[in-house]
């Protein structure tokens, strides 16, 4: 079923089906009640044009790491650098100096990590 939601001000309409298809993946998604809930907003206050340039703007900006990324980076990269120092927490939440047990994780590949953090921190 389509609805479609107007803004007489700025002269714009946003006919919407149930069901779209993500241009990135292929894939059909559901129009979630949160996204029919900010256009139905948007409409209703005359910024339905400002809502979708918006989206399409967030859609086209390259994504780019912030301060609050850079400082979880380094957060990670000092993670890092104890466990290939040796330095493991004991049980009772005490650090203690010795070899690491976590072999496999002190062969962390940071640039992973960043990839991984740039993904979700979009």
């Amino acid at each position: 079923m389509f609805r479609t939601y107007t803004d007489y001000v700025n002269k714009t309409a946003l006919t919407l089906p149930d069901k779209f298809i993500d241009v990135r993946t292929g894939e059909s998604i559901e129009v979630l009640p949160k996204v029919l809930e900010q256009i139905e907003y948007h409409s209703n206050n005359s910024t339905l044009i400002h809502l979708v340039l918006t989206a399409l703007n967030s859609y086209l900006q390259p994504k780019s790491i912030n301060n609050g990324n850079s400082l979880l980076l380094e957060e990670i990269r000092e993670i890092k650098r104890m466990m290939q120092m040796g330095y493991l927490p004991r049980g009772n939440g005490q650090i203690g100096k010795g070899p690491a047990q976590l072999n496999e994780t002190s062969n962390l590949d940071l640039n992973e990590v960043e990839d991984v953090l740039e993904a979700f921190g979009g």
